[in-house]
């Protein structure tokens, strides 16, 4: 039987797509993202300039929903609290820069990576909602 951590986990791994919601000003802004993970931490990359860096600079706190889909509206997916946080390991950042090359071609200057820490993770529709707190 898996444990939560373990079910969790899973569906970040399998699941790149999703979505995240900022907040600009007052107002809920959600789009699709493109996540790599190093276990719960996430991770994205979008262009410097763009509106959702600007928005968690003003609030680095977001909400992410990855693993659903339509050809599975019954599968078990993640609601995920988390804040943004500096990439601070060298290594790292040139194993998620090498990871978002292969999938982006915007000029490399022009993007930035960005480091989305989970504050809570709700693992849903496997029976009743569970919840992984940070």
């Amino acid at each position: 039987m898996e444990t939560l951590k373990e079910k969790i986990l899973s569906i970040i791994n399998d699941n790149n797509i999703g979505t995240m919601a900022t907040l600009n000003g007052r107002q809920p802004y959600v789009r699709y993202m493109t996540f790599t993970n190093e276990d719960f931490v996430l991770y994205a990359t979008t262009t410097e300039d763009s509106q959702k860096v600007m928005d968690l600079n003003e609030n680095p706190y977001t909400h992410i929903l990855l693993g659903y889909t339509k050809e599975d509206m019954d599968a078990p997916y993640v609601e995920i609290t988390a804040k943004l946080s500096e990439i601070k390991d060298d290594t790292l950042k040139l194993k998620i820069t090498n990871f978002f090359k292969e999938i982006f071609t915007s000029d490399e200057g022009e993007m930035v990576t960005i480091q989305l820490d989970p504050i809570s993770i709700k693992l849903m529709n496997d029976g009743e909602p569970q919840e992984l707190n940070f």
